[in-house]
């Protein structure tokens, strides 16, 4: 018998939430768990949450949401020494890390797998003072990603955000950045820069086959200058595993990272789907930081 306090988020996905932390509820207490169920009531709540959850002695987090929600949730996790198992149930519109663990879409089977508690590792990337799970974006993508309303989320899912970042793509804004590794000085102008945890960007699955959730790395894509013909052009190697062969794309991989726009504007970053910390930034890989519930142990 397990305690799992539930977090969720009543206004995720198609606003949904409150419908599924109750489905979770019911589930688990027929199967003689301990339930508590902790609704967000705002920003950051879910941070806040998850702390109480593990000074109170529970054995689960679960996350019930999208990208954003699970965040919050690891936020509130990634300063514990001994944090409490994290689960999710994905309810959100785009679910990056969900679909990377292979965690199921389908509610009922994410409750079901919920409960067999089969852990794997989980890297949590650490951004100034904020957390991240799966992407990070600096420039156009962070951007356009700012007109992309919930509704159009709930509409058209990840095509929303592919939409957007295509057409911000001709305004030609473009930031000039110095990154700095233990291995490698970086300094050009780019018009965005994607940092990932996962193979799962704006819920296309194939777009980075290398990365993996407990590889210990930053994944890190630095785009060339691109008009909105040449953008639709690449688009292929976008949706089928090749972001990386874009010809003038720089790649690479590193577990410390500065990044500093150095015409003096101040960048805003979307990490997993929400605006967050602004340049300078200092990003440290916090490796195998927590263990996360998935249906498989062998992923």
């Amino acid at each position: 018998m397990y305690r799992y306090a539930v977090i969720y988020n009543p206004h995720s996905g198609h606003n949904n939430g409150e419908s599924v932390g109750q489905k979770i509820e019911q589930a688990l207490i027929k199967n003689q768990h301990k339930v508590e169920l902790m609704p967000t009531e705002g920003p950051k709540d879910a941070t806040r949450l998850a702390r109480k959850a593990a000074r109170t002695g529970f054995d689960v987090v679960v996350a019930v949401g999208g990208d954003g929600t699970i965040n919050e949730v690891v936020s509130g996790l990634a300063t514990l020494d001994q944090p409490p198992y994290l689960g999710i149930v994905p309810a959100g519109t785009v679910n990056n890390l969900a679909r990377m663990l292979q965690i199921p879409l389908d509610i009922d089977q994410a409750i079901e797998d919920l409960q067999q508690v089969h852990l794997r590792p989980l890297d949590v990337g650490q951004v100034n003072d904020d957390y991240l799970i799966s992407t990070m974006t600096l420039g156009i993508l962070a951007d356009a990603a700012l007109n992309v309303t919930q509704s159009e989320k709930q509409k058209w899912g990840p095509l929303a955000f592919l939409s957007k970042g295509i057409h911000a793509l001709a305004e030609h804004q473009h930031y000039p950045l110095t990154i700095e590794t233990p291995d490698r000085h970086w300094q050009k102008d780019t018009q965005f820069l994607l940092v990932t945890l996962t193979n799962s960007v704006g819920g296309f699955t194939n777009f980075n086959p290398e990365a993996q959730p407990d590889d210990g790395y930053f994944h890190v894509f630095v785009a060339p200058k691109m008009s909105l013909a040449r953008s639709v052009m690449f688009l292929p190697y976008f949706l089928t595993g090749n972001f990386k062969k874009i010809p003038g794309m720089t790649y690479f991989k590193a577990n410390e990272i500065s990044i500093t726009v150095d015409n003096q504007q101040s960048a805003q970053t979307r990490i997993d789907g929400d605006p967050s910390a602004k340049s300078p930034l200092k990003m440290r890989l916090l490796e195998h930081k927590l263990q996360v519930i998935t249906p498989n142990p062998d992923l």
